[in-house]
């Protein structure tokens, strides 16, 4: 199974990091693209002949759009608050599930170590003490 897995699977290229640059620097910037949308449809959906009733809320432009961006500010503290904690918590219950996770395995040996280091510091602590009071 691995050997048919690896057979479909291209080979990956070492090449200049240029591209992978721009398409981050492209999708770190594509939420300003997301804002123009945004007010675009916004005026689209104020200014509709059909529907009035955005105007009847509203009285102004400007007004709109500050209640739209204040819809916006309270789903972003929403997912700021609730959202990302859950997220993340999630994501890092299932990285440790059945050995997925070779950086937390790895981390746990660390960990698995530490604990036999102070053990031994611990031990040769207490020979020196009882060195010293030999003396």
């Amino acid at each position: 199974m691995n050997a048919v897995f690896e057979k479909l699977v291209p080979e990956q290229k070492r090449i200049s990091t240029r591209v992978g640059g721009m398409l981050i620097i492209i999708g770190e910037t594509m939420f300003l693209f997301s804002l123009l949308n945004f007010l675009m449809i916004t005026r689209l959906q104020y200014y509709s002949s059909g529907d009035a009733f955005m105007r009847r809320i509203f009285p102004d432009y400007l007004f709109f759009l500050m209640g739209m961006f204040l819809v916006a500010f309270i789903g972003m503290w929403i997912t700021y608050v609730y959202v990302f904690p859950s997220k993340q918590r999630f994501s890092q219950e299932q990285a440790i599930k059945d050995n997925r996770s070779p950086m937390y395995n790895k981390i746990v040996e660390v960990q698995d170590e530490l604990i036999k280091m102070r053990e031994t510091v611990e031990k040769l602590s207490e020979k020196v003490d009882q060195m010293a009071e030999k003396k």
